[in-house]
């Protein structure tokens, strides 16, 4: 009888395990931390440490898209979906390969993303590495906005090979 109720226990702790997502991403030789593990939405947010959704200067964002099955098509709905809710906003898309990236304003920064579409346990898992920067540490928006552009002409095809590599070891069940 012990060995049926250790059994079913360890059956049990496997299939809780495999539901949820990492505590920990390592990306780009720092540690982001998973800040809503019990999301119902299946739309899970990794800040570094003394960060979080008010206050990021990085963020990684996963989430499942279960209705979506083709990776060229959701990364072409999606820079369309920016451009239609960010006027000036500046996309890439690289359809072949199932990524976005872009380049925003928002009310205190400029936003700096890189988003990559793959195949998940169920749909689509889409991986989104983000970067802000800050009026108030750039001298103000303009400067905000030099800043992010600078960083994309230097870093794009990095963080973009980075994404495509890191993003399929995370699969949303």
């Amino acid at each position: 009888m012990k060995k049926w109720l250790i059994l079913l226990f360890l059956i049990s702790m496997t299939q809780l395990t495999g539901a949820a997502m990492e505590n920990k991403i390592k990306f780009d030789d720092e540690t982001y931390h998973l800040s809503n593990p019990e999301s119902k939405t299946k739309n899970y947010n990794y800040y570094l440490k003394d960060e979080n959704i008010e206050n990021w200067h990085t963020r990684i964002n996963i989430q499942n898209l279960p209705d979506k099955t083709n990776a060229t098509e959701a990364a072409a709905e999606f820079a369309h979906l920016i451009q239609s809710e960010h006027p000036g906003a500046s996309v890439l898309v690289y359809p072949d390969a199932g990524m976005v990236g872009y380049l925003l304003s928002a009310n205190n920064c400029y936003e700096y993303n890189t988003i990559f579409f793959y195949k998940g346990k169920k749909g689509l898992d889409r991986f989104d590495y983000s970067r802000r920067f800050y009026d108030s540490e750039n001298g103000d928006h303009a400067g905000a906005r030099k800043s992010a552009v600078e960083f994309a002409e230097k870093y794009n095809k990095k963080y973009m090979e980075m994404v495509n590599k890191t993003a399929p070891k995370y699969k949303i069940d």
